[in-house]
């Protein structure tokens, strides 16, 4: 399988700073691409949620380059992956915590993780962002986590959080997995993107057939996030798409022959941190 790759996102209406951060990252690995994919929304009612969202994206990028290669070689790939992804996460949890309590402060975020590779895709989730995956329908892969709702509807109801990265007590993902499709569109999202537009639009505007390419998928991105906001969206708003096509058969029949070992081909890591960092002389956790 290989992959397209595209992300948008927008600081929306209301806020001054866009809390989320998210990382695309690519690889390969004897021929074969690999892709995570992580967005996170830091949690709005705490501060320098952009600090905690931004530390998430920058461990999982330095885990891809790190500790992803040597895991790949290992028999029972899938126990290994979520054993290494819960030593990252409580690791994150306890830095993100401990600045917090350093600066007399409450910090926290949200984190939807997805590799794919080797035709499955392998899922870690805290928070309430979704993974849809959209092929000839659309269905939703994760599972919001949250409680209570007043309101007639999602849009006007309130939610509280269970659990986020560096906020609550104690922190556990919710691991799964699956098989990869052909030709279908993958899209992680936060809150912000999804609020004010129904399934039925997301699986219209988003379906493969509408999304040929990169540029394609980066319009299209581009084109809901500003309807959104039209609609009244004031929240940030951050999505990723990932659209899955078949492989040449050139490194599948033999991947000996394949150059490189491991190596990895692009990285985006978008966040307001730089920024943050430039014009106020902020810290990461």
């Amino acid at each position: 399988m290989r992959y397209l790759s595209a992300y948008y996102t927008d600081k929306g209406k209301r806020k001054g700073v866009n809390q989320d951060s998210l990382l695309v990252s690519k690889a390969k690995k004897r021929g074969r691409e690999v892709v995570l994919a992580v967005i996170c929304d830091g949690m709005g009612g705490l501060e320098r949620g952009e600090a905690a969202s931004f530390e998430v994206v920058c461990s999982f990028a330095a885990w891809l380059r790190e500790s992803f290669s040597a895991l790949a070689e290992e028999e029972e790939f899938e126990d290994e992956l979520y054993d290494s992804w819960e030593m990252l996460f409580q690791s994150v949890h306890q830095k993100i915590k401990k600045y917090g309590k350093d600066h007399g402060i409450r910090i926290g975020t949200t984190a939807t993780v997805m590799l794919l590779w080797q035709e499955r895709l392998y899922i870690a989730h805290v928070g309430d962002c979704r993974i849809y995956e959209i092929e000839k329908q659309i269905r939703q892969l994760t599972k919001d986590q949250v409680k209570g709702s007043l309101g007639r509807d999602e849009d006007t109801a309130s939610h509280i959080l269970m659990q986020g990265v560096g906020a609550s007590k104690t922190v556990r993902p919710v691991y799964h997995s699956k098989d990869v499709k052909e030709n279908a569109v993958y899209l992680l999202c936060t809150d912000g993107f999804r609020h004010k537009i129904s399934i039925q639009e997301l699986e219209k505007e988003f379906a493969p057939k509408e999304l040929v390419d990169e540029k394609a998928m980066v319009r299209q991105g581009e084109k809901i996030a500003k309807e959104v906001i039209k609609r009244g969206e004031r929240d940030n708003i951050s999505v990723i798409l990932l659209r899955t096509i078949p492989s040449p058969a050139d490194c599948l029949a033999g991947e000996d022959s394949c150059e490189g070992e491991y190596s990895i081909d692009k990285e985006a890591i978008v966040s307001d941190m730089a920024s943050i960092a430039l014009h106020q002389n902020a810290q990461k956790p």
